[in-house]
Formats: structure tokens, C-alpha cells, sequence
């Protein structure tokens, strides 16, 4: 009964095989047919269409790209859909070339690329050996199919193929065809060519490859689907078996090598290539390579097989431990966020970190995790948000640019007054951070406090569009409108932009584009692309050294304390948006600039008990912490002395909103006459420091306006001079008092004939400061 089972069984497999042969035959009687010779013969004598020793090259072979990072070490592999890499014949083992010679074309170095003889032998064979135990077309016609011609079964097809073969020997070494066909051939898996499929089943590389691994990819050529081990281990077997027992009858086994190759384990998973989990900065490196054509060139489909398919090596500025320490910052500090109350709102981070000297961008973190995000949006370098007080370095160095220096003095008082004609509103009323009510001040210790109210008034003196081209020489790339509330950060900018811009500072006023990637090469070791070390001088080494100053004081005495690093000086400042949506750090040292954002990576949500000098300060501190620690400490250079006293910086339009002396209650008593209280500025210094009531006061002259106004009103008039005391004029039957023991008479007692009034010193009803007037404290950006 078995036998005749086998018997019906080799029936059916030579009923399978018969097309094949039908096939052969009539190929073999059409080669040899005189006619079909002479256009077999033109074929391989005559182009067809193609340039063989073009179209069939390592050259036209799709490869995947690598990615490196600074220290030259992979971090990526690009690859579309033909996941390969080329290796010299050399570096095959010598059990995958016997192997795949012996199942595939026995008689590879002895044919002239055709071998019709094999045919009808392989198909003798496979129907005796129950499986394909060899293939009937060469390698070399195989390597036509695959680069050329294509797979479609009829008989024009197949004789341009055979003729092609015929040509491409005698154009080629068969060294290089085998080299070609290994590199080329399919083996499942995703994976293309030897050395992709022998890191794909094993994780080796294609020298080390044993007569086991050897056999098992010898035998999934023919049917790669089929065949493949993982998925169908028992097939994978058999066919495993059929090739050791060709490699025993071809002598390079014996019998015994052959059972024991069979017992070797058959690989159960694919090994992946051990990578670093993918990044925000890789995506930002793809997404480069793709959009500009500065880098690869052609159109974006060229691009796109280039970086996919083109077997590029590309060098990126990538600091593994740079952005291990970025990350754990971020996270720790989130950690800690998440333990507070913060109204409930979901907040993440983003940190973007470049040499200031170079532009080389060593670290970024995009947002919650590049696994979580599904649109991979990068906050870091897409990301647009307020970046409030941070931006109030823009306006300081404008001011540095234009002649002034940070000894000058503004104004600092709050509410403040801004005219905003063609805005809205008009005026623009800002506070100081929690309705500060603030002072005159030095511009760095404006700095220090983060006056909103200072740093409108010097955005007023500087110039808003003034500002705006400051911002932008120094590295902010988004669109900024030129508005009133520019100078608190009001219009949106890019982390990456932010960090780029202060290390303008650091590098004392020269600016280098942040960039990602290195050089490219091709598969043939040519450079693509270099990067050009290119600075721009943007504003004067005095500014930026001046700037760098009044940041570092930031640091040491001011907003930024809890950024502070141990022993590297630091220089930074905090931003806080309105109801602290977003809040900011931003600073350098001569090592590295950094930004840290922290916010609702979806919308603008209010935070509560959020600064900037809270978690972002911290995150900053910690990351660069980290950063610095084994690197060398270095001072910022010391600046040039200011070239003259500090001036106070007065505006003649911006007004604090509110009245600068006190206000005297209305008397129940209408004949009761009310006092004028108004300002007086006795040194000459331009602002107020005196009240004095006007009934009882002389000496005093209007001189202009003082600094405060009634909301949306006129501005309260100043005066100026020595205010001395007017003595009383009694009538009779009256008697001078000093009612306020000053020593100088200020009222009269007594009954009398007369009105009791001082000398008329000549003050219209209208100067009168009204009573009803109210000073509110609008809220507004913040630190």
C-alpha cells in the first residue's frame, strides 16, 4: 500500500512538473530552429532596450540608508521597501556561495549563461526528490529576470531573457554576476540580498554564515513566501533538507555532516537591527532631507529614493548622552509638575539644546515620547507658542544697539499706559507681574524683576519694528507682528529659535545657523553634502557682552536663581504668559544654549502656581547640570566700561495709570474748600518726588506731565521747583495757627469780616485732579 502510494505520488508531481518541461522542449526546439537562432543570436548581438552593464549593477540596487550621530555611531536605517546592504563577494562565506550554486545552478561556472540541459534534469530530479531539489533557469538568467525583463510567464519574455544572459557574460566576470545575484536575490522576511537576511534570521553577518544558516537561505530562493522558516517551519525544514542532501551528493557534506545540519534549530523570530527607540531629532533629520533640496537636490521623488533606496551614510550632530540627559531632566521635572495642583491641566515639555559657537543642535525633545505621538509634531522645532519675558532680551539688545546702556534708567510703575493707535485696545494697559506696582530702575534691574511695564515703555523707546528686526537677525524665524505687547512675548516663536538666538549672546554677537546633519555620502563614499561653518556677525560684541551681563545677574540675583549650576556661569531669562498658559526658560553658556518650554502640547490652557522660574528654571538647571558636569569651567568674557553716566529714559506718552499722590476725601460741608494735591519734581531729575497741596504751597510751576494719567485719560499735569509753605493771610479778628506743627502758619481761627482764603496763586478749577478717579490693576503677560 505505501508503494503504491508513493507511486501516485510521483505521478502527480511529474503531472505538476510537465508544463515546465513542455516549456523547456519548446524553448530548446526554438533555439535550435535555424529562423528563431538567427533572432536569438540578434538578440544577444543587438541593444534590447537596455544598457546591460548600466541596468544590471550594484548601482541600480535599492540599499538602506544609515544614520549616524556625532561619535559616528548608527542611530537610524532608512529603508522603503527593499531592506539590503551590499557586501563584496569576499565577504560571503563560501557555504552560501556552494550552497546556492548547488540548488540554484550546478553548472554556474562552466555555461555561457544559459543552460538548457538543466532543465529537464532539475525537473527529473525534483519529481524523484519530492521538492525543488534544483532550478532549471541560471543564476545569470535570474539576474536578468530580477534587474531586466521582469517575471511575466510567456516565451518572448523568456528567449529576450536567455539572450541576455548570453550577452551579460560576456560582458561580466562570473564573480561579479554571483556577486550581483547574492546581493540581489530575495529571501523573505523584508529582507534583500545575503547579508540583509543573515542579520534578519541570525543577526550575523554574511561571512559567518555556516553550512546550516547556508542551506536554510539556499532553499528559500525558489519560493521565499513559502518557505520561510518563521512562519513555515515544517516546509523550511524540508526544503533545508533537499539542499544538504545536494551538498552531500555534490561531495561538500557527507551523509553524517548532512543529518546533523538538520537537526540545527531553525530561527523562530526576525532579529531587528538593536537601534536607539526612535527620535524627535531623527524625524527632524528625515523630514530635512526630504523638504530641501540644499541637501540631496532633485525633485522630492528623487529625494525620497535617495534617502530610502540610495544606501546613503548620513552624519548627523546627534549627542547620545546630551539627549539621554535632556530626557531625563524633562521627565523628572514633569514628575514633579504632575504631583502638584495645577488646575488639572495636562502640560509636557519641550527642550531644544545647540553649541552656540558652532549651531550644531546636540539635543532635542519634541513633546511627550516620539512613540506616543502619533502625528510626530516636534514642539521643539515646530512648535509655536508666547514666549512672554523671555522675549524682553530682544528689546534690551535693540536699546544696547541704539546707544543705550544697562545703567540707563526707565520707569517701571504699574498699571502702565501705552498708546496702540490702529490696535486693539487703544491705549494698551498692562500690570507688572502680580500687580507689582514697581519702580524706576536700571534696565538690568528691570531685567531682574521682569517689569512688563519697564520693558513696554523701553519697547517704546527702542521702536517695535526696530525690535522685530532685532529678533529676527538674531534667529527668531516666525512672523512677528509689530505690535504694542510685543516686548512680553506676545507673538509666537519656535523653541529651536529661541535657544539659537540667545547663543547669540554667547558668542558675542555672531550667529550660526542650528543645523542637524553633518555631511551625506553616497554608496560610492562621494560627498553629497558638507556642512560650512558660516557665523554672521547681527549686532556689536559691546551689546551682546553687555546683554550677557545683565542675563547672568538674572541668573545670580534675580528670576533665574533656581536655574543656577554649580560651578559654569550661566546666563538666562524666565517667560511667563498671560494666567501662565506658557511658561519659558531660555539661556547659554559658552558651552551650550538651551530653551526649555513647558505647556498643553494642544491649546493654550492657564496653569496654576506656574512660572517660568518654576519647572522650566529647574529642568534647565537640571539638564545643563548634567551637561557640564567633566567639562572644563569658562567665564564669559569681561565687558567694556559704559562710556558715560547713567541716564534716565523719559517718554512724553506713556503714562502709569493712576494718580502718584494721594487723593483728599470730599468734605460733607460744600463751603469747605478741598485741597489741590498734585506732583512736583524737585530735583530736576524728570520724575516726581514730592506731593504738595496747592492752597498752601509756593514756588512751584506747572512743567509738563508726570508719568501717570487716569485710565484712557489725560495725563497728570507735573510741576517743578522748591516748594516752600505760604503763610496764611488773617482777617481781623482772626489768628494764624500751624495746624500741622511745621512751624509755618496754615490756617486761621477765629470769627472775622471776610472770606478766610490764602493768597490767589493763580490755579484754574480745571487742574483739579478729580476724586472719582479710579486706578485699576488690569492684568496682563507676566515674567
Amino acid at each position: 500500500m505505501k508503494d503504491l502510494l508513493r507511486w501516485l505520488s510521483h505521478l502527480f508531481r511529474l503531472a505538476v512538473l510537465m508544463p515546465m518541461l513542455a516549456l523547456a522542449l519548446a524553448a530548446t526546439l526554438f533555439v535550435v530552429w535555424p529562423p528563431t537562432a538567427d533572432v536569438l543570436r540578434s538578440w544577444e548581438s543587438t541593444p534590447v532596450e537596455v544598457n546591460l552593464t548600466e541596468d544590471v549593477s550594484l548601482d541600480e540596487l535599492a540599499i538602506r540608508s544609515y544614520v549616524y550621530d556625532a561619535n559616528r555611531q548608527i542611530i537610524d536605517v532608512f529603508s522603503y521597501v527593499e531592506n539590503r546592504v551590499l557586501v563584496d563577494l569576499d565577504d560571503i562565506s563560501e557555504e552560501v556561495k556552494h550552497s546556492v550554486i548547488a540548488i540554484e545552478d550546478e553548472n554556474f561556472y562552466l555555461h555561457t549563461g544559459v543552460d538548457l540541459s538543466a532543465v529537464f534534469r532539475a525537473g527529473l530530479e525534483n519529481v524523484g526528490a519530492g521538492g525543488i531539489t534544483q532550478g532549471g533557469s541560471t543564476i545569470t538568467q535570474q539576474l536578468i529576470k530580477n534587474l531586466v525583463v521582469g517575471n511575466k510567464v510567456e516565451a518572448e519574455r523568456k528567449l529576450q531573457e536567455m539572450a541576455m544572459a548570453k550577452r551579460l557574460e560576456q560582458e561580466m566576470e562570473k564573480d561579479d554576476i554571483l556577486n550581483l545575484y547574492l546581493n540581489t536575490v530575495y529571501f523573505g522576511q523584508g529582507a534583500y540580498g545575503v547579508q540583509a537576511a543573515a542579520e534578519v534570521y541570525w543577526g550575523l553577518d554574511a561571512a559567518d554564515l555556516g553550512w546550516g544558516e547556508a542551506a536554510l537561505l539556499a532553499a528559500l530562493i525558489s519560493n521565499p513566501s513559502s518557505n520561510e522558516p518563521i512562519n513555515n517551519p515544517l516546509r523550511a525544514l524540508r526544503q533545508r533538507r533537499i539542499v544538504l542532501n545536494r551538498l552531500a551528493e555534490l561531495g561538500y557534506l557527507t551523509e553524517e555532516q548532512a543529518d546533523a545540519y538538520h537537526l540545527q534549530p531553525l530561527p523562530k523570530e526576525v532579529n531587528e537591527i538593536e537601534l536607539p527607540p526612535k527620535s524627535y531629532f531623527v524625524e527632524e533629520v528625515k523630514q530635512q532631507l526630504l523638504d530641501d533640496p540644499r541637501y540631496l537636490g532633485g525633485s522630492p521623488e528623487d529625494r525620497f529614493n535617495l534617502i530610502f533606496n540610495g544606501g546613503l551614510s548620513i552624519y548627523t550632530t546627534f549627542d547620545p548622552v546630551a539627549q539621554q540627559q535632556a530626557e531625563a531632566a524633562v521627565a523628572a521635572t514633569l514628575a514633579e509638575y504632575n504631583q502638584g495642583e495645577h488646575g488639572g491641566v495636562e502640560a509636557t515639555m519641550a527642550l531644544a539644546a545647540l553649541e552656540p559657537d558652532t549651531g550644531a543642535v546636540r539635543a532635542v525633545v519634541g513633546g511627550p515620547g516620539f512613540a506616543q505621538d502619533e502625528e510626530e509634531f516636534n514642539l521643539a522645532t515646530q512648535g509655536s507658542r508666547q514666549p512672554g519675558s523671555a522675549f524682553k532680551t530682544f528689546v534690551m539688545m535693540t536699546l544696547f544697539e541704539q546707544g543705550y546702556q544697562p545703567s540707563d534708567r526707565i520707569s517701571g510703575r504699574g498699571p502702565c499706559q501705552i498708546p496702540n493707535p490702529g490696535g486693539v485696545p487703544d491705549p494698551y494697559v498692562a500690570n507688572n507681574f502680580a500687580s507689582s506696582p514697581g519702580q524706576v530702575d536700571t534696565i538690568t534691574d528691570q531685567i531682574r524683576v521682569s517689569s512688563n511695564c519697564a520693558f513696554l515703555r523701553l519697547g517704546r523707546v527702542a521702536g517695535i519694528q526696530p525690535v522685530v528686526e532685532t529678533a529676527s537677525k538674531m534667529g527668531i524665524t516666525t512672523e512677528l507682528e509689530p505690535v504694542a505687547s510685543l516686548p512680553l512675548g506676545s507673538e509666537e516663536v519656535h523653541p529651536i529659535d529661541m535657544a539659537s538666538a540667545y547663543g547669540v549672546i554667547g558668542t558675542g554677537g555672531i550667529r550660526y545657523e542650528p543645523y542637524f546633519i553633518e555631511r551625506i555620502v553616497d554608496r560610492e563614499g562621494n560627498v553629497l553634502y558638507r556642512h560650512e561653518l558660516s557665523g554672521q556677525r547681527v549686532v556689536s560684541e559691546r551689546s551682546a557682552c553687555w546683554a550677557s551681563d545683565v542675563l547672568e545677574n538674572n541668573m545670580v540675583n534675580g528670576t533665574g536663581r533656581r536655574a543656577q549650576l554649580p560651578q559654569q556661569v550661566a546666563a538666562g531669562k524666565t517667560g511667563t504668559t498671560e494666567e501662565s498658559a506658557d511658561a519659558w526658560f531660555v539661556g547659554f553658556t559658552p558651552h551650550l544654549a538651551t530653551a526649555v518650554w513647558l505647556g498643553n502640547p494642544n491649546e493654550r490652557i492657564p496653569m496654576r502656581k506656574v512660572t517660568g522660574s518654576s519647572y522650566p528654571a529647574v529642568a534647565w538647571g537640571r539638564f545643563m547640570t548634567s551637561y557640564h558636569e567633566g567639562l572644563d569651567v569658562v567665564d564669559f568674557p569681561s565687558c567694556p566700561r559704559e562710556p558715560r553716566i547713567s541716564e534716565l529714559i523719559e517718554l512724553e506718552d506713556v503714562f502709569t495709570v493712576g494718580v502718584p499722590c494721594a487723593t483728599p476725601l470730599l468734605p460733607e460741608d460744600p463751603s469747605v474748600v478741598v485741597p489741590i494735591i498734585v506732583p512736583v519734581d524737585t530735583d530736576g531729575d524728570g520724575t516726581h518726588d514730592a506731593c504738595v497741596d496747592l492752597l498752601l504751597t509756593e514756588g512751584v510751576e506747572p512743567c509738563g506731565f508726570s508719568e501717570f494719567a487716569v485710565e484712557g485719560g489725560d495725563p497728570i499735569p507735573l510741576y517743578c521747583g522748591t516748594p516752600s509753605p505760604i503763610e496764611v493771610q488773617c482777617l481781623e479778628g482772626q489768628f494764624p495757627l500751624d495746624s500741622d506743627d511745621d512751624g509755618v502758619a496754615d490756617t486761621c481761627v477765629g470769627e472775622g469780616t471776610g472770606e478766610d482764603l490764602p493768597a490767589d496763586d493763580g490755579v484754574e478749577p480745571d487742574s483739579v485732579v478729580d476724586p472719582e478717579a479710579e486706578s485699576p490693576a488690569e492684568p496682563s503677560i507676566e515674567t
